[in-house]
């Protein structure tokens, strides 16, 4: 499969956005707020966004880089069913994906191309060749520690993307994310939650230019049904990279972080 790179797509497309019935009011409102305030004189690269789950993150995700972003857009998830399905949402070869579903674009030949970052599976050649229209590269936070020798800031140069959007945020204040955000410092970061908190009660470091509230949700059926669930394990261990030899706490992983 061939591609074309093309480093102005972003800023050359025509999406269709405003006035778009497809689409949900609070992704309009979204996109609009992004777009002032990166085309500004902003003092903080960290722009927030706080949305209750049901409102349409992942469009505003897909919509976000238009207008705004003059080159490559990397896109940051936490959890391997998270990026399942912001990768699903985005694939321009679905047809039932986010663009066309939403009436973004009409066609395919309109939409960025997107390529998951696989380690060393994914080499620089295939990251930043003269072929691909747009490079999305959608990624477990795991990829992005510096100790490991297939690390993305090991691959690529500082100024290779443009824009970072950080999805589930509220991680974000974690080492591991933060030294991939200094890493990239020419970069804007958008970064979407649902909450402004860590539960450590650590706040996201960013400008929150937009807040939905849950009520709003609720109000226009986005959010229908609330439900606390609560289950607390007698004790949860866990792993990194693989290695079973060694088993860590929750409190350890936040202080390794």
């Amino acid at each position: 499969m061939a591609f074309n790179y093309n480093s102005n797509y972003f800023i050359a497309s025509f999406p269709n956005i405003y006035g778009n019935k497809s689409l949900r009011s609070p992704q309009i409102e979204v996109y609009d707020e992004i777009k002032k305030y990166f085309n500004s004189d902003y003092q903080n690269r960290n722009a927030l966004v706080v949305l209750p789950t049901g409102v349409g993150k992942t469009g505003v995700i897909g919509l976000a880089p238009y207008g705004i972003c003059k080159k490559r857009v990397l896109i940051i998830t936490p959890w391997t069913i998270i990026r399942d399905t912001v990768l699903d949402s985005l694939n321009p070869d679905y047809y039932d994906n986010f663009w066309l579903k939403r009436n973004v674009f009409k066609v395919k030949a309109q939409l960025p191309n997107i390529i998951e970052y696989n380690g060393k599976e994914t080499t620089y050649e295939v990251l930043n060749a003269a072929n691909i229209v747009i490079l999305i590269v959608i990624l477990n936070v795991q990829k992005l520690q510096s100790r490991l020798d297939s690390s993305l800031i090991k691959l690529v140069p500082s100024d290779f993307f443009d824009m970072i959007i950080i999805d589930e945020a509220h991680h974000s204040t974690a080492k591991t994310w933060i030294e991939c955000v200094n890493y990239f410092d020419k970069a804007r970061v958008l970064k979407l939650t649902g909450t402004p908190f860590r539960t450590d009660k650590k706040e996201n470091n960013g400008e929150l230019i937009y807040k939905y509230p849950l009520s709003r949700a609720m109000y226009n059926s986005f959010v229908k049904i609330l439900q606390n669930i609560k289950y607390v394990p007698d004790e949860l261990r866990l792993t990194i990279d693989g290695d079973v030899s060694k088993e860590y706490t929750i409190e350890e992983i936040y202080d390794n972080n």
